[in-house]
This record gives structure tokens, C-alpha cells and sequence, in this order.
């Protein structure tokens, strides 16, 4: 995925990519391909790149263990400034182009930002019910016939403490 900025006049303008997860280099569990939607602001001193990024994952569920894929979304913002002399900088989000240089290439902080769309806790869907703990039914498909029994004694220390300290 690479910008060749200097075709580009000074402004605002609208880039579409659109590659293979497998091009790209990633693996499971991202497939299909990776579409890139990018606003860059160019300007004689500095070039500003705002993408976003969607592309599909196949998971499986943290509570419920169903297969289900999603579409995932994520974007980043970098600031591109020219310079004569080569520098290097500590941050992330500004980077350096040198006067030789004409090309921008986006691959790596696309690879980067689409691994960072992976959400923590995978959900087939945000009020799944999840497995019985005792039988292993999936909740979402029906009921079992377990008898919900709430151990509370872990929390008994706990209420006698809070009792002592509001008398």
C-alpha cells in the first residue's frame, strides 16, 4: 500500500486501498481482504494521513464457544514532515521523509492497526449467555435443567467485615 505523494497537489484528498489479508501477511484469524479508506492533507511542510480500516475475522466465542466472524474496524493518524536531513523520532505517530524520498508506504501501520482491532474478549454478541458451568449447555440455544446454585460463602468474610466497621 503505497502513496506516491508527489503526484498529489497541495489539499485534501481521498485514497482507497483494498488487498488480500494473505498479501498483506496476515494469518488466521482475519481473512478476506483488508479496505483502507484514507484522507491525506498534503501541504508544503507536511503530509497528514487519517485511515480507517475494516476487514473480517472469523473467532470463536469467550463464553458461549460458537464460531462466528466479525468485521472489524480501526484507524490511525500519522504526520508525515519533510526534512533535508535524515532524523529519527520517538513518536509513533510523526515519522520523517527525507527530500529524496516520493513514496509513502502504509503496509506496516495498517498490519499493526488491523492485529489492534482484535477486541480482548471475543462475543459472538454482546448479551450472550454463554455455557452452563455444570452440564455445558450453550445458553443461548435454550434452557438446561440445573438448579443455579449461588455459592456466596467466598464473600462471607467480606459482609462480616463491612458489618464490624459500620457499627
Amino acid at each position: 500500500m503505497i502513496i506516491k505523494y508527489t503526484n498529489f497537489s497541495d489539499g485534501i484528498h481521498e485514497l482507497n486501498f483494498e488487498e488480500s489479508v494473505k498479501n498483506l501477511g496476515l494469518e488466521e484469524p482475519f481473512f478476506g481482504n483488508v479496505r483502507v479508506d484514507c484522507r491525506m492533507d498534503k501541504s508544503a511542510h507536511q503530509i497528514v494521513l487519517d485511515c480507517d480500516i475494516e476487514l473480517k475475522a472469523a473467532m470463536i466465542c469467550d463464553r458461549c464457544d460458537r464460531d462466528f466472524s466479525a468485521y472489524l474496524y480501526n484507524g490511525f493518524k500519522i504526520t508525515y514532515l519533510f526534512s533535508k536531513k535524515q532524523e529519527e523520532t520517538d513518536d509513533y505517530n510523526l515519522k520523517i521523509l527525507s527530500t529524496e524520498q516520493d513514496k509513502i508506504n502504509i503496509r506496516d501501520d495498517v498490519l499493526e492497526y488491523a492485529k489492534l482491532a482484535l477486541p480482548m474478549k471475543m462475543l459472538c454478541s454482546d448479551d450472550c449467555k454463554g455455557l452452563c458451568p455444570q452440564c455445558g449447555t450453550n445458553l443461548n440455544e435454550g434452557r438446561c435443567n440445573c438448579k443455579r446454585i449461588v455459592d456466596k460463602s467466598v464473600w462471607e468474610p467480606l459482609k462480616q467485615l463491612k458489618d464490624k466497621l459500620n457499627n
